[in-house]
């Protein structure tokens, strides 16, 4: 049980229906650059280790297109990614864990001129958690006491991971807000505009204003998203801190 209640409660941070089919990911080197391809997990992490260890010239890009994953795994690619000074690329979309921990932590960030840096929330906020339908199964057969002691296990991770984010956050030079600015009541009204939205972007100055600097855009202007099928992010203003 204890599995999938931390799976329930990292799933607010990956979105799956970005690519259809993408249940798996795929690791590569491809014209001298690495090719990071489906959600964030350790496997595929240690993947691009091995894979980066294994290259007699280091590639200084790692180009990655992800639907997000388990938050302590985005932190640790994000981690590794700024320990080794790789610049991030982005042709199609980084979305939840990827745009909260690996889009930040490249040093140059490259982004073509539809591609989406999508954000919905952190591992914090609790309170915004969706069970996985295994999940909600485990949770539905338990007694009132059980499921009271289901969340707050939930509560706990997802606090133990939100202590993670902010820490990461702080090391990289971001606002601590990055992930969950969204959410924040004074936006209130945006989101209510916005019901349809899977969650919120930023415009270049915004992306300067939490820290995340150093954006470069393929043939400019950014129109961020406008190639995602059925799949809405409004952009979020940041507030002048």
């Amino acid at each position: 049980m204890r599995n999938l209640i931390f799976s329930a409660a990292m799933l607010a941070l990956s979105l799956p229906a970005m690519a259809d089919g993408e249940d798996t990911t795929q690791v590569y080197y491809s014209n001298g650059q690495l090719e990071y391809v489906g959600p964030i997990n350790q496997a595929a992490n240690q993947q691009l280790v091995t894979l980066y260890d294994s290259l007699a010239d280091k590639p200084d890009v790692l180009s990655i297109r992800s639907p997000g994953g388990e938050v302590n795994a985005g932190m640790d690619l994000g981690r590794w990614v700024r320990a080794h000074k790789l610049n991030v690329r982005v042709m199609e979309f980084c979305i939840s864990s990827c745009a909260n921990y690996v889009f930040p932590a490249g040093i140059e960030k490259i982004v073509s001129n539809f591609a989406m840096i999508g954000y919905h929330g952190g591992p914090g906020e609790v309170d915004k958690v969706v069970l996985n339908d295994s999940a909600r199964k485990v949770y539905d057969s338990l007694s009132p006491e059980q499921q009271k002691q289901f969340m707050d296990d939930i509560g706990r991770i997802g606090g133990q991971a939100g202590q993670r984010e902010a820490q990461y956050f702080e090391q990289l030079g971001v606002r601590a807000d990055l992930s969950s600015l969204g959410h924040n009541p004074q936006f209130e009204h945006f989101v209510k505009a916005n019901p349809n939205a899977a969650g919120w972007t930023y415009s270049l100055e915004d992306f300067a204003l939490l820290g995340v600097r150093n954006i470069s855009v393929i043939n400019p202007p950014w129109t961020p998203g406008s190639a995602l099928r059925n799949i809405a992010f409004m952009v979020m203003p940041v507030d002048r801190k």
